[in-house]
């Protein structure tokens, strides 16, 4: 099964939030230990957003809905290609004039399809 690629173009101003996943101890004299949990301990997202035409937007909306739940490909503005998904409560349509629209959305970072 061939993984899709989000081709689109995204508007300038993107926003990364770099979760890391640790394992931490605090202890009552002050000491405190930290180390990473598992091997994809860094995940990405991005905030995100696309506008245009309203027939060219469907497009992305519709790309958007089917890729909640299935990863893809799409290179990041660090130049990094990595797999994503869509988060599922993020998809936010917008029409500030009649024919336009402009889509904001979230891609999380996935370890596999």
């Amino acid at each position: 099964m061939a993984i899709d690629t989000f081709t689109w173009c995204v508007r300038i101003g993107a926003s990364e939030q770099i979760n890391k996943s640790v394992y931490q101890a605090k202890f009552g004299d002050g000491y405190e230990q930290i180390a990473e949990n598992g091997i994809n301990n860094d995940a990405e997202s991005w905030t995100l957003s696309c506008n245009g035409k309203l027939e060219d937007m469907s497009q992305v909306r519709a790309f958007l809905k089917q890729h909640v739940t299935r990863s893809f490909w799409w290179i990041n503005p660090w130049g990094e290609k990595n797999l994503y998904r869509v988060k599922f409560d993020s998809i936010n349509p917008t029409f500030p004039k009649k024919g336009f629209c402009d889509i904001a959305f979230t891609f999380e970072q996935a370890f596999g399809p």
